[in-house]
């Protein structure tokens, strides 16, 4: 039963996919960061978008008893991060840039925010990436943050590795609760823009657009539908 009740949600299903991401899983030899599709399973490679990334995003195990900072070496679909000491239950990555774009004689300079974290569990956490979403102590229970403060009223999109997607917003407290129905990984993500201009070191910025998101496992619920293959455009 559980089978074809997964099958006909999966069949009704049908929004749009969302924008470009970074997000972390766990791996051969530690982490990997990703850059692509999530729900979609495309990862973007080198030689490809990857190489845009220059420097690389930097990368963190968040503990307790404080944070370690991870070795980010490029690979052929992903970012591997390694170092993070055994047992660590979160890391994330974060990669800030100035970008210009030009339309006739105007020149528009925009921040962008890249950013991810990864957890092994929903205990209580606090923000520490700029634009950052964090579980709330219990399944499906989120909060997010900006600049540590939290974001009300932000569109939170929930999607699974097969393609299933959820949309939600915060409340005054930047909190929300979402639906978990299937066991697998699942991706929280969150875009943020900010007309405020402002400076990062000595570029100044005359906007921001941030894209965060929050990768976890179920390991118990609907049986899914197989993810589907990796795929990894020529660019």
């Amino acid at each position: 039963m559980r089978i074809v009740v997964a099958a006909l949600l999966w069949l009704s299903f049908t929004t749009a996919a969302s924008a470009h991401a970074l997000w972390i899983e766990p791996g051969e030899g530690g982490f990997h960061l990703y850059f692509g599709e999530f729900d979609e399973n495309l990862r973007e490679g080198s030689p490809g978008l990857l190489d845009r990334f220059n420097p690389p995003p930097a990368a963190k195990a968040v503990g307790a008893s404080g944070d370690t900072a991870l070795k980010v070496e490029k690979k052929a679909t992903s970012f591997q991060l390694s170092g993070a000491p055994a047992g660590a239950t979160s890391v994330v990555a974060e990669q800030a840039r100035v970008t210009e774009r030009k339309q006739g004689d105007k020149v528009t300079r925009t921040l962008g925010r890249l950013s991810a974290r990864y957890v092994t569990d929903f205990l209580e956490l606090k923000p520490v990436i700029a634009l950052d979403i964090v579980p709330a102590g219990k399944p499906g229970a989120f909060k997010v943050f900006q600049d540590g403060k939290p974001l009300a009223k932000a569109k939170v999109e929930v999607a699974t590795e097969f393609g299933w997607r959820r949309e939600y917003k915060t409340d005054e407290a930047g909190a929300f609760d979402a639906e978990l129905p299937w066991k697998g990984t699942y991706q929280v993500e969150v875009i943020h823009t900010d007309a405020t201009p402002g400076t990062l070191g000595t570029e100044a910025y005359d906007g921001m657009r941030s894209v965060t998101t929050l990768v976890f496992r179920i390991p118990t619920g609907l049986e899914a539908p197989p993810r589907m293959p990796v795929t990894t455009p020529k660019r």
